[in-house]
């Protein structure tokens, strides 16, 4: 079956699949640039529970024998998963690639081509899953390609092919694995020497904004969004935009956007249920406003977006996040706006927690203007 990011589709739902293979492929003219490929064992909190969970180069089989890594040549990774025999505190499984010293080097998955995920039933060689991806990859060192998660007792593959700054250390971080930075490999014959933070250096954030509040962090290259919640009601993300040259419009699950034209704005899939939908600015420099909001659809019924828990997270993808929560309890809104990001500044975006809802019962969707205000209740009507 062939899939595109954004897609989730079943693994053992309807068939007996126990073991499987993963595999990973890639091609490069550049020999100089060294891709590798991990996977990370996660919890139910989507983090790993410790160095053991990390599966890589140096570490390819997990304590338990269940998960295998095999390089096979400089152009492919092969995982080997016994399904059945996996621990029961594994709930998903992420597999990713990285350039080795790509920052270092200037070397980027931009370099890099033929980019694919292909998952196997390891006894009979039947194809699952093929996953080709990364045409929307510039300066980016990391990537998320997929992950493989149990929901309702059956397995499932999510295609993500995600893309990160920050090379394997940002990917570690995100997982909770923690890496010894080179400064700390040092041998302490080396003499230290003094060394002075550049002025472009990004200081480390994780914030969340409380009511009405705004926070600047660093313009990167790329920007992740993402809404998240808690509820088995489906939640729909609507990015609302406006360009430097004063177009304005949405991306949604209708109009999914464009990585390397306007709007720069690419969804990554419709969940179609509970969890998390995502969307990336891939040239913040070509925006001067963009506004997150999200659509409970009316199948969903009346219902408080705050009792879903439902969040928006901006990620600058350079260390700094920002998340927006939703502090008021409001029953009747099918719409909320709650962030809203200013890029105007050549060097820093303010990110600005909003929460405004609709009208009791109105589905009208908010409307994002030319000077960076926005006002619910008066746009399209949206039917799902």
């Amino acid at each position: 079956m062939n899939v595109n990011r954004g897609q989730k589709v079943p693994i053992t739902s309807g068939r007996s699949v126990s073991d499987i293979i993963v595999t990973l492929d890639w091609q490069h003219d550049d020999q100089g640039i060294e891709v590798d490929a991990a996977a990370f064992l996660l919890n139910e909190t989507g983090k790993c529970s410790g160095d053991e969970s990390f599966l890589f180069y140096g570490q390819p089989i997990s304590n338990d024998q269940s998960v295998k890594q095999v390089m096979q040549g400089d152009h492919r990774n092969d995982t080997h998963i016994s399904l059945k025999g996996l621990s029961s505190s594994v709930r998903k499984i992420a597999f990713t690639l990285t350039i080795h010293q790509g920052e270092e080097r200037g070397q980027n998955f931009g370099q890099v081509s033929s980019l694919a995920l292909r998952i196997k039933e390891k006894s009979s060689g039947e194809d699952l899953v093929t996953f080709t991806f990364g045409e929307e990859l510039t300066k980016e060192t990391a990537i998320v390609v997929g992950e493989l998660y149990l929901h309702n007792g059956d397995w499932k593959f999510s295609a993500v092919g995600s893309g990160f700054f920050g090379g394997l250390a940002a990917l570690c971080e995100n997982f909770g694995i923690e890496v010894e930075s080179s400064d700390q490999q040092v041998e302490e014959s080396t003499p230290p020497q003094p060394v002075q933070s550049p002025p472009e250096a990004v200081v480390p954030l994780t914030v969340t904004l409380k009511k009405k509040e705004a926070i600047s962090i660093r313009k990167s290259e790329k920007v992740v969004a993402t809404l998240e919640w808690k509820s088995k009601k489906d939640l729909d993300l609507y990015c609302f935009y406006v360009l430097k040259d004063g177009t304005e419009g949405k991306v949604y699950y209708r109009t999914p956007g464009h990585a390397h034209k306007e709007p720069y704005i690419t969804l990554d899939g419709d969940a179609q249920g509970a969890g998390k939908e995502t969307v990336v600015v891939h040239k913040p420099s070509e925006l001067k406003y963009v506004l997150f909001s999200a659509y409970s659809a009316v199948s969903n019924g009346f219902g408080s977006f705050k009792s879903m828990k439902a969040k928006a997270i901006v990620d600058n993808q350079m260390g700094q996040k920002v998340t927006s929560p939703l502090f008021e309890k409001n029953h009747f809104a099918y719409w909320v706006a709650i962030a809203k990001i200013d890029f105007t500044d050549p060097n820093e975006m303010s990110v600005s927690h909003v929460e405004k809802y609709s009208k009791s019962g109105t589905e009208r969707s908010p409307l994002l203007y030319q000077d960076g205000s926005f006002e619910m209740n008066v746009g399209p009507m949206e039917f799902k």
